[in-house]
């Protein structure tokens, strides 16, 4: 009996234990429960639709890029895909075989669909080939029943309808990068501006995306579609660039290389900027070969770089107007003062040349600008001094970024005696002195500060900020310079009969287009040196040399010479002399900027189609 009432208690106290066990887990299980249902019903609410509910963004429309007239200089087109689904094809080595032979696909990007197939979700479209032409198109048409999993469709493609012509300044697409994801954000779509204004209005151009809402069961394949929301195309850019202008300066570019601009004085907008050579930014926009990319980044005459705004090159005589300027502002010489060029300046031990071996004879600071008398700028430069050439040049934009609206624009060179010490850890020699005045030495510019320095020579001494934009309400306000105006009207005077006097070293290209007529000055940069031995013996002319030992030569100017509106910078790396070869381009140019003012062309409407430093020496 008493063993009865003890297995009795020990069996109540378990029974309790049992009882109290479920109990807390009733209460726990409760509480839970009222957590999810109640507490966060509405963040679970939201993760459920969210697994029922595949949300997509659309790729916008790309805004359009225009010359001033609304001439198309960057559209878009529909493309021919062909895209394949992984869990519909039934023989995947036949499938690609048979692609193979009607796409021209190689062998490299089949192990790349291979491994795409391999590592993707089989339920989502991988694309095989895009820019398909229409034949083969139309032959994997024809033999879809035969193709199950196969998908030609069409999408959206940026063409260039001016090409090589334009490929610097407008730029081109490409495949987004992580650095563009970095650089941006999220990017919708698969391409991005890679260079020059497609770059640099990347934002302005990309538009806003659209949203789509697609209904999809638990493996997350589609069941259907549920809203879309059109996204908001980019905005369209009107360039200020005249592309008859462009074409023109890209014809007589056409087989040098170097880089011309020419620039409205007054507004900064630029009608032309040409670098030669050039490429195909319609092959860029659809990626190009890694052979043929590294043969264009090693080629010696860098058909990848923007020269207008990334070469830098020895300025040579058209520099002398900025030591001139420097000389009258400090009244340190009287315009008519002369000095005798017998060929050969001296000072301290050594001989500096000027580019006539007879020389000039006497020569004031007018006829010194007009037949760039390189004796008269040795003297002049050592009156100044460094220290005012390097102010002067700085007032005028060298030295220093111009501002324009494109990535990677170059700042040149304005050496001094602080610049000495800091890149040489040395003293500013006054030899340094001398060659600086004719614009060699450690001096470098770009096409772009060149054709700004000579737009503030033209309008009065102010300087402008150069804009690919149309439209005034873009520009930047001139900045005066503050240089007296009879002083610009020396130095302009010396630039008129440079290009409009006999004696003058561009007089060859003078023109006359009704009243109107050009003024400028060229230069000649020296890229070797020129031994003793050698000039006794004659110097060898630029046409026996190698080209890369050749002058640069140089030309800058404006129109008209009584009224300026327009000026022009022109580089053409190892041409030779700059009268001879600058001087004539910039000339016709000019031509037809002149002839095209007196019958503008009626303004277009824009339809998309679819969605090396220089040796001290010659110069001219």
């Amino acid at each position: 009996m008493a063993l009865f009432e003890n297995e009795a208690g020990l069996f109540s106290r378990r029974l309790f234990v049992l009882g109290a066990t479920q109990a807390s887990l009733f209460a726990l299980l409760a509480g839970r429960l009222q957590y999810l249902q109640v507490s966060q019903s509405a963040n679970y609410e939201t993760l459920a639709e969210a697994n029922r509910v595949n949300i997509s963004q659309l790729t916008p429309a790309r805004g359009l890029i225009t010359d001033r007239q609304g001439t198309l200089l960057a559209d878009n087109d529909r493309k021919l895909l062909v895209e394949l689904v992984p869990e519909q094809i039934r023989d995947l080595d036949g499938t690609l075989a048979e692609l193979q032979e009607h796409l021209g696909l190689s062998n490299g990007r089949l192990r790349e669909l291979r491994r795409k197939i391999k590592r993707g979700p089989s339920f989502k479209a991988i694309t095989v080939a895009e820019d398909v032409d229409w034949d083969a198109f139309a032959a994997i048409n024809l033999r879809l029943p035969f193709l199950p999993g196969v998908a030609p469709r069409t999408g959206e493609k940026r063409i260039y309808p001016e090409g090589e012509t334009l490929a610097h300044v407008v730029g081109y697409v490409g495949d987004k990068t992580a650095a563009d994801l970095r650089r941006m954000g999220r990017i919708v779509g698969d391409t991005v501006g890679r260079s020059g204004v497609e770059r640099e209005f990347e934002r302005d151009l990309r538009g806003t995306a659209g949203v789509r809402h697609v209904e999809v069961n638990a493996r997350g394949r589609n069941v259907r579609e549920l809203e879309t929301t059109p996204g908001k195309p980019g905005q369209n850019i009107t360039l200020s660039i005249d592309v008859a202008l462009q074409r023109k300066l890209s014809e007589r570019l056409n087989g040098h290389s170097g880089s011309a601009v020419v620039m409205d004085i007054e507004t900064g907008e630029l009608l032309a900027m040409a670098s030669v050579p050039s490429f195909d930014p319609n092959g860029f926009s659809r990626g190009v070969e890694a052979s043929t990319w590294e043969k264009m980044l090693v080629a010696e005459r860098k058909p990848l770089m923007n020269k207008a705004i990334r070469g830098q090159y020895s300025p040579g005589s058209t520099f002398k107007m900025l030591v001139a300027l420097a000389a009258l502002e400090e009244k340190l010489v009287a315009p008519e003062d002369e000095i005798n060029c017998s060929g050969v300046y001296p000072f301290s031990g050594e001989k500096f040349h000027c580019w006539r071996p007879e020389g000039h004879g006497q020569v004031n600071m007018v006829q010194a600008i007009e037949r760039s008398c390189d004796s008269y700028f040795y003297d002049l430069a050592l009156k100044v001094g460094i220290n005012r050439i390097e102010a002067m040049a700085r007032r005028f934009g060298l030295g220093a970024a111009t501002g324009i609206n494109l990535l990677g624009e170059k700042n040149g060179t304005i050496p001094g005696r602080d610049w000495k010490r800091a890149n040489y850890d040395t003293g500013w020699r006054a030899g340094e002195t001398v060659i600086t005045g004719i614009g060699q030495g450690y001096l470098l510019t770009t096409p772009l500060q060149l054709v700004v320095m000579t737009a503030a020579l033209a309008n009065g001494g102010k300087l402008v900020t150069p804009t690919l934009l149309a439209g005034q309400s873009a520009q930047a306000q001139p900045r005066p310079i503050g240089v007296a105006p009879e002083h610009l009207a020396i130095v302009q005077q010396g630039m008129y009969r440079a290009v409009n006097k006999p004696d003058g070293t561009a007089y060859a290209s003078s023109l006359l287009i009704g009243n109107q007529r050009m003024s400028g000055k060229t230069g000649t940069v020296q890229v070797r040196r020129i031994s003793l031995t050698e000039r006794e013996e004659g110097v060898i002319p630029n046409s026996e040399l190698d080209w890369h030992l050749r002058d640069h030569a140089l030309f800058v100017g404006y129109v008209p010479h009584r009224a300026p509106r327009y000026a022009i910078s022109v580089v053409i790396e190892h041409g030779g002399g700059g009268g001879q070869v600058a001087a004539p381009i910039a000339r016709d140019i000019m031509v037809d900027l002149l002839r095209s003012q007196e019958t503008p062309p009626p303004p277009a409407t824009p339809t998309p189609k679819a969605a090396a430093s220089a040796n001290p020496g010659e110069s001219s």
